[in-house]
């Protein structure tokens, strides 16, 4: 390779950005947990590992919502700036917060039998031709595998090394990701009886990101 790797040049503005993006991961992370366990008390209380599960999935969810749509605001006010320059930090902590769903998920529902938990994972569920019992984890586990290539591939020693073409394809599987992130949670956790809100803030959420790239690239 021609080019060395270098550690993270932190600064000021990086710390800071982290800092209140760890902050604000953790709030959100607590703040789920307790309004669940709140709701659901009694007899329908929720055990502590599908709370942090469902608290963990529906963070990175945010988190994705918010990387998506950070480019675009960033082309209409300078304003942004800031948040696209450490933009790779808050894809590296999403990541993070993916992998403790999926790990979390994987020990909870897979580690407790007699088949290895990545296969449970992969052939427990036949059924891909039915929408209401589609095995939902298989499009969750290819966007956690684009994730972690994409945070994997986020220092500039990968930039460099791939060139800036090929790391830019690479970087805007990221869309991929997010569509299949939307069937996992379409053929998942939406297809039980929760209400509507969260379908609802998800339907809006996608049509944000939506709006905000097709104006971005009119204008």
């Amino acid at each position: 390779m021609s080019v060395g790797y270098s550690t993270v040049q932190w600064n000021r503005a990086k710390r800071t950005y982290d800092i209140v993006a760890a902050a604000g991961i953790g709030a959100y992370l607590l703040i789920f947990v307790a309004v669940s366990s709140l709701i659901n008390s009694g007899d329908s209380a929720i055990s502590p590992p599908i709370l942090i599960i469902r608290a963990a999935g529906s963070c990175a969810i945010v988190l994705l919502h918010i990387i998506l749509c950070i480019g675009p605001l960033a082309r209409f006010s300078p304003r942004f700036s800031p948040l696209l320059y450490n933009r790779r930090h808050l894809g590296v902590m999403t990541f993070l917060v993916a992998a403790i769903h999926a790990a979390i998920v994987l020990g909870f529902y897979h580690g407790f039998g007699d088949v290895n938990p990545f296969i449970s994972l992969l052939g427990i569920n036949p059924n891909f031709f039915s929408l209401q019992a589609f095995p939902f984890e298989l499009p969750g586990l290819v966007a956690f595998v684009i994730l972690f290539l994409l945070a994997a591939t986020s220092h500039d020693f990968w930039l460099k090394n791939l060139s800036a073409s090929t790391w830019k394809r690479l970087h805007m599987s990221v869309y991929v990701a997010y569509g299949l992130l939307l069937a996992h949670v379409a053929l998942g956790a939406f297809q039980t009886p929760r209400g509507l809100v969260a379908p609802a803030l998800m339907l809006v959420g996608c049509c944000i990101i939506t709006t905000l790239h097709l104006a971005a690239a009119l204008r």
